[in-house]
């Protein structure tokens, strides 16, 4: 646990310079990884003449950091509670930086697939250690809910800001450059972090085995379905049918050794919450959607329509400007409106952009991907930071790590299965339907379904928490003030 002890009411908490200090270092480290997830897709087309990758290597050079990061998310986390919080996150990004080095210099695409999954190892680490050191230093309501937002701003602006930053350094130094950027960019961080951050405390319970056997599972499952997803049309039926088979198979026995260790590394009854399973749904369909229609739209771009990998990049500038802009209002809304209703509302606005990305292949910039790229950040923007938030409030103190884990590990676990998916859609079905092709619209109904399941989950949680609230301030009952209004917004 983060050594900065929460306010108390005798010294009530401020943003002084410190705190902006510490949380900006956790933020950028989010920041740059986030750009890693995007930047990729601008650099495809350089990687695939410099290294003449097939189809399906390329997807899984895009989809090998999205798999391992969030296969190792939950270990990730789960390291963060036991073995500090401060400690992880230096460990993490250390690893991402050295893996970045690597991936710049790589020569064979199996040594640039292997570095992009080394590079979500080390994110794997981070980002639930950033997440919980937020959490342990920001007091409870507006203080952690700004902190949050901003934390969310930062790693969805980063996501979507890579593309554009990929594209300069794609073209000004060649796809390795754009690697080589995160090699300083994470010593800044290490050494910044080393500075601001209190070193951990002692664990004040016995620490317990990690479940590596567990995490293996749900890691090695993970990348036979993604890789078998992703060769779909490119391999035979047999050998699709036994790596995905493979998959589910340690997919499902991850979750039965869950529900039967006394110590599991991730606690079913957390998974059941209501708030937990939305936001694990929400971030999981939207990134799906998101990422698989960036990763069509932009080679799209760069191989068929003559833009540079800048030009791509900067396409998809107004989508970064977007969610980095409204990011933190959008936090500062869960202070006055229900968090579930933010969330909502942010999914159908990316499903609205979403089904807009499905006529840019024949549409101007101005009318159909400049409104797309804004609708989907808006969407972002809304989203996000309602999941951490729902997220947050599901778990005790003790298990924010592996909530944070839990629900970037299926945010990026969507990433990665929407890019194979519309890889593997396009290779089966390579036509058009109604505005657009069936990739794209493929992209469309992982939001959809993300938006449907996430309304069954939420409203009637709703409801009957509206009817709670009615019968405590009833006159007979006194004043409701026992009533929490944080868990009111929350839910």
């Amino acid at each position: 646990m983060n050594a900065s002890p929460e306010p108390t009411g005798d010294a009530p908490f401020t943003f002084d310079r410190r705190a902006w200090v510490r949380l900006l270092v956790l933020c950028t480290a989010i920041l740059f990884e986030g750009m890693s997830l995007s930047s990729i897709n601008v650099q495809l087309a350089g990687i695939h003449r410099g290294l003449e990758l097939r189809p399906d290597q390329l997807q899984l050079v895009a989809g090998a950091f999205l798999t391992t990061y969030a296969g190792l998310l939950l270990a990730g986390g789960k390291c963060a509670d036991h073995w500090g919080r401060r400690r992880m996150f230096l460990l993490g990004v250390g690893i991402f930086g050295v893996s970045s080095l690597g991936a710049a210099l790589a020569q064979e695409p199996a040594g640039l697939i292997a570095a992009r999954a080394l590079q979500g190892v080390g994110a794997a680490v981070t980002a639930p250690a950033a997440v919980a050191l937020i959490v342990t230093g920001f007091p409870e309501g507006g203080p952690r809910n700004r902190a949050l937002g901003v934390f969310s701003a930062m790693g969805a602006a980063g996501f979507t800001l890579g593309v554009v930053v990929g594209g300069v350094l794609t073209e000004v130094s060649g796809w390795r450059g754009a690697f080589l950027l995160y090699v300083p960019l994470s010593l800044f961080v290490l050494l910044a972090a080393v500075r601001v951050l209190a070193p951990d405390e002692r664990p004040t319970v016995p620490r317990t085995p990690m479940g590596w056997p567990s995490a293996l599972l749900i890691t090695g499952g993970l990348i036979a379905v993604v890789y078998a997803v992703g060769r779909v049309g490119a391999a035979g039926a047999p050998e699709l049918a036994m790596v995905g088979g493979a998959g589910l198979a340690a997919t499902v026995a991850f979750f039965v050794l869950q529900a039967r260790t006394a110590r599991p590394l991730l606690p079913l009854p957390l998974v059941t919450d209501r708030r937990m399973a939305a936001a694990c749904l929400a971030l999981g369909g939207a990134f799906a959607g998101v990422t698989g229609s960036m990763f069509l739209v932009a080679t799209d771009l760069q191989e068929h329509r003559g833009y540079s990998a800048l030009v791509a990049g900067l396409a998809f500038l107004p989508q970064g400007l977007a969610v980095g802009a409204l990011s933190t209002p959008a936090a500062r809304l869960a202070n006055r409106r229900p968090t579930t209703l933010l969330l909502l509302a942010g999914l159908a606005v990316i499903a609205v952009g979403q089904l807009l990305f499905t006529t840019v292949r024949d549409g101007a910039y101005l009318t159909h991907l400049l409104p797309a790229a804004i609708l989907v950040g808006t969407g972002i923007a809304l989203a996000y930071p309602a999941s951490v938030m729902l997220a947050s409030a599901a778990a005790a103190l003790h298990d924010q790590g592996t909530a944070s884990g839990a629900l970037t590990a299926c945010q990026q676990a969507g990433g990665a299965l929407g890019v194979a998916a519309v890889t593997g859609i396009q290779a089966l079905a390579p036509g058009t339907f109604w505005t657009g092709p069936f990739s794209l619209w493929g992209a469309f109904g992982f939001v959809a379904v993300a938006l449907l399941g996430c309304s069954l989950l939420l409203l009637p949680r709703a409801r009957r928490t509206g009817r709670a609230v009615a019968e405590i301030r009833r006159p007979d009952t006194g004043t409701g003030t026992d009533a929490d209004p944080a868990a009111e917004r929350t839910h």
